[in-house]
């Protein structure tokens, strides 16, 4: 299997592979391969109508495999990929493996692999309608600060669908943000690698049908959210930035893109946590009606 890197002309095989799979887990949106190729060193082959994705910087010490893509053979082609890197003398693993993968793996190859679930790469589904009304009593504190929020900044506050003509505006905003979060002290080098992957996705925004939401107070940019529809038809919520010195930003934000996107998305997905505790605290605060999660499998 010859791995390369993922491009954009890759897009439109990419999605025909992944559309008839209606998985909504977030890393296997199309925008998502794309710009996270940087953070994971993530490459593909694509081969005989099968997705093969690699990514040699997601665990310590292995090539990191999802379960190829789009294959009639799964337990055919997982033996291919071990045989094929036990000759390169390489060590791998398979992640994002849903319960069904695990169960075919389990019953065709007993004890070939030992299984264990991928918690902090587990998604978080919410129901669009609840996240844009945050309604019942679970959300009732995130309504009252969503309100609280208008009653401070309300005859100021506009939000913009985004468009082609406010991403200068974006990137100077992004940029602000990231030299503030490196002054906080924010971890340099995950903040560096996310800053590129924003830039990078504002760069081809439209070729990654990326959609969201620009907020402006008093006429000035001081936060946006975006992201793409995945092929489950879940909306993957990629990025919410907001300036924190307006008190439940946040909540306004996120409130309002569920709403631009409810009569298009059951779901919101809003991610992976990965593993961190106020980032894993936070995402459950806003009640999920499910995690999406998938285990890792490591050949024993």
């Amino acid at each position: 299997m010859e791995f390369r890197a993922l491009q954009l002309s890759d897009k439109s095989f990419v999605e025909e592979v992944l559309a008839p799979l209606r998985r909504n887990d977030s890393a296997l949106g199309f925008a998502n391969l794309f710009s996270l190729q940087e953070k994971y060193a993530t490459k593909i082959c694509l081969e005989g109508g099968v997705l093969r994705v690699r990514q040699d910087d997601r665990l310590p010490g292995v090539a990191a495999c999802y379960p190829p893509l789009g294959s009639a053979n799964l337990v055919g082609e997982v033996e291919r990929l071990l045989d094929e890197s036990a000759q390169a003398g390489e060590r791998v693993a398979l992640v994002g493996v849903t319960p069904e993968e695990r169960l075919e793996l389990e019953t065709a190859l007993p004890g070939a692999f030992a299984f264990s679930t991928d918690r902090a790469f587990a998604d978080y589904l919410y129901r669009t309608e609840t996240i844009a009304a945050y309604a019942g009593p679970a959300l009732a504190k995130k309504r009252r600060e969503t309100n609280k929020f208008y009653q401070l900044y309300g005859d100021d506050v506009t939000f913009e669908s985004l468009s082609p003509r406010h991403l200068d505006e974006l990137r100077a905003f992004q940029q602000a943000w990231f030299e503030g979060s490196r002054r906080r002290g924010s971890e340099e080098h995950p903040l560096e690698l996310e800053h590129r992957k924003i830039l990078l996705d504002l760069d081809h925004f439209e070729e990654l049908d990326l959609e969201g939401i620009l907020l402006r107070i008093a006429g000035d940019v001081q936060g946006y959210a975006y992201g793409a529809l995945l092929p489950g038809g879940a909306f993957d919520v990629m990025v919410l930035k907001g300036n924190l010195g307006f008190r439940y930003i946040w909540r306004a934000l996120l409130r309002e893109l569920a709403g631009t996107v409810v009569d298009r998305a059951e779901y919101l997905n809003l991610e992976e946590d990965l593993g961190l505790p106020g980032l894993r605290e936070n995402k459950l605060s806003y009640q999920p009606c499910a995690l999406l999660e998938r285990y890792q499998a490591t050949p024993v």
